[in-house]
């Protein structure tokens, strides 16, 4: 693939001190989300483009900071989002991949068709991906909620989860937990029989269920 005919870097920011949300829509641009030492939302854009330039816009708006991106045609656009880390946040791309590391509040990324990564997140999570993996790395999130259409989930916790969901429809699923905690589990898989290394016990106040339609199931 050829690259981009015209460059195109940019850089905004806003106040968000007062903000309970991140709202990020994006069309044809990918989202790296990462923690900040400031009370500000600070977002660059680097890429390139061939007919329409990239449109973008970071303004608060009422209780949340908004970014709009749109990027038609042959256009290949990252943005890379520095905001607080306890700022919850909302993602949504119409394809491309969606990262974020070392944030404590909600994270709610959803992609059409692209791959999610989140390392080190402690806040509850809701990962939903049309086409694409969803990984999960070192994670202290006390409720995990991740769906696939077509992709694998591979998922670690570094801290036990009191509540995780994980359904795909096409693909396999990997769930490392610790094992100082007691598990109830559910685990199905049309397509294989799950293998599944913890002890589960109905009782236990961590719940992890996992469904998968076609693909391998392990929890461990």
């Amino acid at each position: 693939m050829l690259p981009p005919d015209h460059p195109y870097s940019g850089s905004w920011q806003a106040e968000a001190g007062k903000s309970k949300l991140l709202d990020v829509r994006t069309e044809g641009m990918g989202v790296t989300l990462k923690a900040g030492d400031t009370s500000r939302v600070e977002v660059k854009a680097t890429g390139g483009y061939d007919d329409n330039a990239p449109e973008i816009s970071v303004a608060p708006s009422g209780e949340k900071v908004a970014v709009v991106g749109k990027c038609a045609g042959d256009c290949s656009v990252q943005l890379h989002i520095t905001l607080p880390a306890a700022l919850a946040a909302k993602v949504e791309t119409g394809g491309p991949a969606i990262s974020a590391a070392d944030l404590t509040g909600r994270l709610d990324l959803h992609t059409t068709s692209g791959s999610i990564d989140v390392d080190h997140a402690s806040g509850p999570l809701t990962l939903h991906s049309g086409n694409g993996a969803v990984t999960l790395s070192d994670s202290r999130s006390p409720d995990a909620s991740v769906t696939t259409g077509n992709g694998a989930v591979d998922a670690t916790f570094a801290s036990a989860p009191a509540k995780v969901n994980i359904t795909t429809h096409d693909g396999a699923v990997d769930l490392r937990v610790p094992h100082d905690a007691g598990y109830y589990i559910d685990a199905q898989s049309s397509g294989s029989t799950p293998d599944v290394k913890l002890p589960t016990d109905r009782n236990a106040t961590h719940e992890i269920t996992v469904k998968t339609h076609s693909g391998g199931l392990k929890v461990h």
